[in-house]
């Protein structure tokens, strides 16, 4: 017998395609482009079956934006002109993939079991006990029939908050990327720090602070504000689906930039792992966050 998936939810896709995908994880985790488009694979299950998620398309585009982000750093590089040296950049590279790859083995994991009923089985040591107890909340209030604007939104504030509190010490202030923080902070008080561009909208996120734990949460509840209207999350939705992820920004609204390679070729995933064997490796324990 079918196990019912999401079990407040009677409509969704079937367990075992959902329990197919929890299995693809490490395949999925492969580089930004599978992760990328795994969320809007994801997500385009969660439409076609709702409630939708709309924290995985925001994942999507930020993870897209991170995508062209990491495709400009190659560029750099390639230009060789000697303004930021070739280590630092490839640092800047290895800090934006180990937040990358971290997020996605994180929120794959915990938001397949959500959408397969099996929020209960979520592992201590395998996710934060905050987004163990955030799906808890979650799933009562639906079955308590909270209106779904206020669930919707304090759903995606907890994980926000569950994913950049996962990066904070692992990535954003680990010993490891202290030339990549730097490089990030002398961007932003040029003025220089990339947005996240939303598709669809004028819209384009600055942070302000990337060291800053809650101006990166506050960034995310922006991201979310772009989309909570209906009729502008079928249209970033809509794009998203004509526009394949290939780390080029210049997809954006149709504007076109100078010519990029595209990510695998400028980062294959075997260049990438022999830069630092420790890229792809799973979360270290952090006191901080448990």
């Amino acid at each position: 017998m079918v196990e019912m998936v999401c079990s407040e939810a009677s409509g969704r896709a079937d367990s075992a395609r959902l329990a197919a995908l929890l299995a693809e994880l490490d395949e999925r985790n492969l580089d930004n482009v599978t992760r990328t488009e795994s969320y809007l694979e994801l997500y385009a299950l969660t439409r076609a079956h709702p409630p939708d998620l709309p924290w995985l398309l925001m994942a999507h585009l930020v993870s897209r934006n991170a995508g062209s982000l990491m495709t400009e750093v190659a560029m750099i590089l390639d230009r060789g002109d000697g303004a930021i040296a070739p280590s630092a950049l490839r640092e800047l590279f290895l800090f934006l993939e180990r937040a990358n790859h971290l997020i996605f083995f994180d929120a794959w994991y915990h938001v397949l079991h959500h959408l397969l009923g099996r929020s209960a089985e979520l592992r201590h040591g395998r996710c934060s006990r905050f987004v163990r107890e955030a799906w808890a909340r979650h799933e009562q209030a639906r079955r308590a029939g909270q209106p779904h604007p206020a669930l919707e939104r304090a759903l995606v504030r907890d994980l926000v908050t569950n994913e950049q509190n996962l990066i904070e010490r692992r990535v954003v202030h680990h010993p490891r990327f202290p030339i990549a923080r730097a490089l990030v902070a002398l961007a932003e008080a040029l003025g220089q720090e990339a947005p996240v561009v939303l598709p669809c909208t004028q819209v384009s996120v600055q942070v302000g602070g990337f060291a800053i734990l809650e101006r990166r949460i506050a960034a995310g509840m922006s991201i979310f504000d772009a989309m909570a209207d209906r009729a502008t999350r079928d249209a970033m939705y809509a794009w998203a689906r004509r526009h394949p992820h290939d780390g080029s920004r210049s997809l954006f609204d149709g504007a076109r930039g100078p010519a990029l390679p595209r990510l695998r070729d400028a980062w294959p995933a075997h260049a990438v792992r022999a830069l630092w064997e420790g890229i792809h490796a799973p979360p270290e324990p952090d006191p901080g966050w448990p």
